[in-house]
């Protein structure tokens, strides 16, 4: 058939992006250079921060080497979450929980940056406050997805070849919808300070991704369970992406909500979805 046809050449493309992304040398390349990107806007920084040699519309704190150095990592998840998808949903949501837990930190930087020392503690007080929420609420992901990994089930689909296939296509997308969005932010000047809308766009493309990954997915399987699941997921992205134009401490709190939500969901897929629970109350009528 010409659909399938076309989703096996979509499939082995992906392979190809995915074989070449996970080369060791590659990622070697890469680190590399994300630590002489932040080395150097690093140093860049220093002189407008001490007024020797100000650089017009350049940032002059030395944070913000940090912030891009974060936001350049949490752009290789980004990538590693797209190649996830295609292997396990399950799997990319626990990348998903990474990927915030990151960008929580990512925002303590920001927070931190903002704080006046020159000043009463009384002016600093609300940014040390979103600063320890945001910084724990990190650490809290991080323990939620620990707990997510170790409880979530693989779930069983018909023609899991024609199942993984048509999730590759739709990961290609995805990841013309990330090539997108860089180019967007750096159309708009984000080198020049100006605040990311990088994670906003993909995430709201991610949302869409998940919805169509649950109508592929509807068509492999008849099982509602499954399909609860994958609806589950696509609200807790949801979550995640409002998070991001929320107040830093009200995002924290949003994306912490997202993964207790994701938690919840699991344990009650594993006890309701197999039918144990209904099958253990049938034997004791």
């Amino acid at each position: 058939m010409p659909t399938r046809r076309l989703m096996d050449q979509g499939a082995r493309l992906y392979d190809l992006l995915r074989d070449y992304w996970e080369r060791p040398a590659v990622s070697r390349r890469l680190y590399r250079l994300l630590l002489s990107i932040f080395i150097l806007f690093g140093l860049l920084c220093l002189p407008g921060k001490a007024g020797i040699f100000p650089y017009p519309g350049f940032p002059d704190s030395p944070f913000y080497a940090i912030r891009l150095a974060f936001t350049l990592l949490l752009a290789v998840e980004l990538i590693e979450l797209i190649f996830a998808m295609a292997d396990s949903v399950s799997l990319a949501m626990a990348k998903q929980l990474e990927i915030m837990a990151l960008l929580l930190l990512r925002e303590s930087f920001v927070d931190i940056s903002l704080l006046d020392l020159s000043t009463c503690f009384g002016r600093n007080w609300f940014i040390l406050m979103q600063v320890c929420v945001t910084s724990v609420s990190g650490l809290a992901l991080f323990v939620i997805k620990g707990f997510f990994q170790c409880w979530h089930q693989v779930q069983e689909y018909r023609d899991m070849h024609g199942y993984v296939s048509a999730k590759k296509c739709v990961c290609l997308v995805l990841l013309l919808c990330f090539v997108f969005a860089g180019c967007h932010d750096l159309l708009l000047g984000t080198g020049k300070g100006n605040d990311t809308t990088f994670f906003s766009i993909f995430y709201t493309a991610l949302i869409f991704t998940d919805i169509t990954l649950i109508l592929i997915g509807q068509y492999f399987t008849s099982s509602f369970s499954a399909t609860f699941r994958n609806s589950g997921y696509a609200v807790s992205t949801l979550f995640m992406r409002l998070s991001m134009g929320a107040p830093h401490h009200i995002g924290a709190l949003l994306c912490v909500f997202a993964g207790l939500y994701l938690l919840a969901l699991t344990k009650a897929i594993a006890f309701f979805g197999s039918g144990s629970a209904c099958r253990e109350t049938s034997s004791k009528v």
